[in-house]
């Protein structure tokens, strides 16, 4: 918390304080006889600074007082001190109210009582003013720690997808130089997405949208039938803004397991769009016999509903059916809460 709102807060408390204490000394002991001119501030006013004053010393004695309670090294020490000042404070006030009398017993409890009321209340002040800091502090610490988090997953979730698909055009060059060339090109737009539009939070899902294109038309030069995949759009795609590569890893990974060339409409991609919210699905075929199963086989899926926990807490659905024949996805989020 800012010095300055600190510094307000004191302020504030103690003039509430003090004119409180002004008002209930006025209406307690109002002067029956109030001679010409009289201004009662002069008796009240100055009374309550007096007392005020005297509680001014326990407050921020305590206030300071409190961070040493909680070192372990020391707290012993800052114990015996908080002890001393409430039993011997009341009684310094007392005497030198009863200028130098004896100290009289019921003055001196209801002195102490007084006291340790302020000493507590300056206990409880640093108390909240640190539980405030230490609470910012995490919050920014979870705040970094969700943007660290989320980096290394992108940077995890690249180059599971960038290996995948420099395999394809490497199967490509023997098959068709032109073809190699077209899926070069194609996997150069889909680095620059991923270089330089990867990184921000959140980017129009028009540009993903083409990101996603980008990629099924570098799958679809592995395959003689392009009918085998279907990706379909509905509904306003602008002013809509979207996470990056949200969609991708089930995209990818349908390909990677599907029987592209043995069974039609072997993956099909759907987008539908609507005032608050995106529905996406991606169904695959599943290859038989199953495709090999390779050291990074799930992490792309682990990474992204991990992704989706941190970007769309609370706010996305996400569910998922495998059987023997097919592989299915269906994610919606909601545009209205992010």
């Amino acid at each position: 918390m800012k010095k300055s709102i600190v510094f307000l807060v004191h302020i504030t408390f103690w003039a509430v304080l003090f004119i409180t204490m002004y008002a209930v000394l006025n209406s307690i002991f109002p002067n029956p006889f109030p001679p010409v001119g009289y201004n009662p501030f002069w008796t009240y006013g100055w009374l309550s600074i007096e007392i005020l004053g005297g509680a001014l010393i326990p407050f921020y004695v305590f206030y300071f007082l409190v961070p040493g309670l909680f070192d372990k090294r020391k707290k012993l020490f800052w114990y015996l001190t908080a002890f001393v000042f409430l039993i011997s404070y009341p009684a310094i006030i007392v005497s030198v109210v009863d200028s130098g009398n004896q100290t009289k017993t019921p003055d001196y409890l209801i002195s102490f009582l007084f006291y340790m009321f302020f000493a507590f209340t300056g206990s409880l002040f640093r108390i909240f003013f640190k539980w405030i800091e230490q609470n910012k502090h995490k919050d920014n610490l979870e705040k970094q720690n969700l943007k660290s988090e989320l980096a290394l997953l992108k940077y995890q979730i690249n180059p599971h997808f960038l290996f995948n698909t420099l395999n394809n055009v490497d199967a490509l060059i023997h098959e068709s130089n032109q073809k190699a060339s077209l899926a070069l090109n194609k996997l150069s737009e889909i680095m620059r997405y991923m270089i330089y539009d990867s990184e921000k939070e959140k980017v129009p899902l028009r540009e993903e949208i083409n990101y996603i294109e980008s990629y099924i038309s570098l799958q679809k030069l592995r395959i003689t039938n392009e009918n085998n995949i279907s990706f379909n759009i509905s509904g306003n795609i602008d002013n809509i803004q979207i996470a990056p590569m949200i969609f991708i890893t089930f995209i990818e990974n349908a390909f990677k397991h599907s029987s592209l060339k043995k069974t039609e409409n072997s993956v099909m991609i759907k987008l539908d769009v609507s005032e608050n919210q995106i529905n996406f699905s991606c169904d695959n075929s599943l290859s038989f016999p199953p495709a090999e199963k390779d050291e990074s086989s799930g992490i792309g899926l682990e990474m992204i509903k991990k992704r989706l926990e941190l970007i769309y807490p609370k706010v996305h659905e996400l569910k998922i059916n495998k059987t023997e024949q097919n592989f299915a996805v269906n994610l919606k989020i909601k545009t209205n809460a992010n």
